[in-house]
């Protein structure tokens, strides 16, 4: 059991870790029942995984600053679905309800809900991936893993270029030293972009590197985030960049002085 309310569940249950340490994860669920069984596959898949039953989870890691600055994901279970009469209400979990030092951290939204809809207002919440609670334990436990490996911790820090720098851990971009107000989405197009700078990057990568979505999808999506990018990060000639969009293939980010 961990401090504060963040409880170690796939201790309590039973399950064996396997004896790699890939890092601890938070997992956010309103039912014991999901928490018991998100922890049990992140546990089989070498992480280490507590489990917080509200967003209050906050205060409670700020008193633990050493699991605070360890965690390498947030798995968040969202459910739509009533629950029987009796257990309790339902959660009705998204991304954008984390405090801020946690959406600072990758975030995967599980949720009992496939309707395309849903599974794209997650993604635009703030989610980096979104999966079916339904599915199989085994299946589900490959997507996690699978998910996990992808997004790693960055290597590097700190990327800058010019007078733009991004802080990867903290999820932060600044502008000539001050803070930019980016929504998640808006700082992964932005950061995407940066590090492809020059190059053309097309609509359907785009897609599915940054919102996880089909290739083939409609693009208003990447136009608004990109539109609000190019304001609030002033990505104009006058400020020596420039975001170019080349209708129907997609963006490229040039430096003009």
């Amino acid at each position: 059991m961990v401090d504060n309310g963040i409880h170690r569940l796939a201790s309590e249950s039973g399950s064996v870790a396997s004896m790699s340490d890939n890092g601890e994860v938070l997992v956010v669920a309103t039912r014991q029942a999901d928490a018991i069984r998100l922890c049990d596959i992140l546990c089989l898949a070498g992480y280490r995984p507590h489990w917080c039953p509200d967003f209050s989870c906050s205060e409670r890691l700020q008193s633990n600053g050493k699991l605070a600055t360890s965690i390498v994901a947030i798995v968040l279970c969202h459910r739509v679905q009533a629950q029987p009469t009796g257990t309790g209400p339902s959660g009705i979990n998204l991304p954008s309800e984390l405090p801020n030092q946690l959406r600072c951290r990758r975030i995967i939204a599980v949720s009992d809900c496939t309707a395309e809809q849903t599974v794209v207002s997650l993604l635009d919440d703030g989610a980096h991936h979104c999966f079916n609670l339904l599915e199989s334990s085994s299946v589900l436990q490959v997507r996690l893993e699978a998910a996990l490996r992808h997004h790693g911790r960055p290597i590097n820090d700190i990327l800058t270029s010019g007078n733009i720098s991004f802080d990867l851990l903290k999820r932060r971009v600044t502008h000539s030293g001050f803070v930019v107000d980016l929504s998640p989405k808006e700082y992964e197009l932005a950061y995407y972009l940066f590090s492809n700078r020059d190059r053309l990057v097309e609509n359907g990568e785009l897609l599915t590197s940054i919102w996880s979505l089909p290739a083939g999808m409609e693009t208003r999506r990447i136009d608004t985030a990109a539109c609000r990018v190019r304001k609030k990060l002033k990505l104009t000639a006058e400020h020596g960049w420039e975001l170019k969009r080349q209708r129907r293939l997609g963006y490229r980010l040039v430096r003009t002085h």
